[in-house]
């Protein structure tokens, strides 16, 4: 558990948040939750809400600085203002400059702030290394939203059906997690789509699933795999274009690619020790749906080219973490060559 859930739940609570990551779902919870706490109903004279790269910062910190009028406190939400991304403080022009002092007053706002103003900032990028972040580690808490594990998303797919008076097994929810990806807007979605589709049934099924939900993510990883493996190099490029289109990070997608390429192998050294399909379920602990489909999948491939496919994917690892190339453009390029006919 977080310091952030555990404060929360004690009801304790800071003077400033920093939400931020990919995963906007988590970040609009977590804000929407401080203000249904903080803020009464129909207060709209101790609550301010700001969005967008052309927010007033002026208007922000006066606020700031401003009692709040009958209430315990005054919540102010700034989103999406691209004040914490990285090199936002770096223009050397005569805007920038300005903004500069701007940036200075803010700081300087947040670490005087008063104990009866809330502030929460709610942004996708934050440069960690910025004096705006180290100010709100300093005074309050900065949590960072990132994109769940499967696991873990698995894992809130499950909450999401108890919530809405719904059973789904642990393999079922890995199953919709496979199928729509780790997004949690989506998948919240998906489970309320399946929640209405099963009436009176308690339980949701991996029938249900294949009936009613939007497959995307991790179907398009498989058929681009499966397309490498058949030498099928613009499918595979076309997929991967999807996948952006879908604003699926280029780091997400190899982490995926590497995790099929991984599987593959596994099974694909158990079907050569003449193991069947529910034997192989059995030794990885996977559900059979998942041994199957992989099991169809690897029939392009040898363990040779399964091997070296997974060391290209941890060179493009290796040149993403290291700079040394952009990562959409690394996962192109590992996809050009790990598609192309064996020598």
């Amino acid at each position: 558990m977080s310091r952030l859930t555990e404060e929360l739940q004690a009801n304790t609570y800071r003077n400033v948040y920093l939400f931020f990551g990919d995963e906007a779902f988590n970040r609009n919870s977590y804000k929407n939750y401080l203000v249904r706490k903080l803020v009464a109903e129909g207060d709209n004279l101790n609550y301010s809400y700001f969005e967008g790269s052309k927010t007033d910062m002026s208007e922000v910190i006066g606020l700031m600085e401003t009692m709040p009028f009958m209430a315990d406190h005054r919540v102010i939400v700034v989103e999406n203002s691209g004040w914490f991304a990285k090199g936002s403080s770096d223009d050397e022009s005569n805007e920038g400059k300005r903004k500069g002092k701007e940036s200075d007053g803010l700081l300087s706002a947040i670490e005087n702030i008063s104990e009866d103003v809330v502030v929460i900032f709610s942004e996708e990028k934050a440069d960690q290394r910025s004096k705006l972040f180290k100010a709100i580690s300093k005074a309050g808490i900065c949590e960072n939203c990132e994109k769940l594990t499967p696991e873990a998303a698995s894992m809130q797919v499950a909450r999401f059906a108890k919530k809405e008076g719904k059973l789904i097994r642990s393999s079922t929810a890995e199953y919709l997690v496979n199928e729509v990806g780790c997004d949690l807007y989506t998948l919240y979605m998906e489970v309320n789509k399946l929640a209405c589709w099963c009436l009176e049934r308690d339980e949701i099924t991996i029938s249900d699933i294949d009936e009613v939900c939007t497959h995307q993510v991790n179907n398009k990883i498989f058929d681009m795999v499966s397309a490498i493996g058949n030498h099928r190099q613009k499918e595979a490029l076309k997929l991967y274009y999807d996948l952006l289109t879908l604003r699926e990070s280029p780091f997400h997608i190899l982490t995926l690619i590497t995790r099929q390429y991984n599987q593959m192998l596994e099974v694909k050294s158990l079907l050569n020790a003449e193991f069947g399909p529910r034997a192989i379920a059995e030794k990885l602990g996977s559900p059979d749906w998942l041994v199957k489909k992989i099991s169809a999948s690897v029939s392009g491939f040898s363990k040779k080219k399964i091997k070296r496919c997974l060391e290209a994917c941890a060179k493009a690892d290796e040149d993403i973490k290291s700079g040394n190339i952009s990562d959409a453009l690394s996962i192109e390029l590992l996809i050009i060559e790990c598609s192309q006919a064996d020598n």
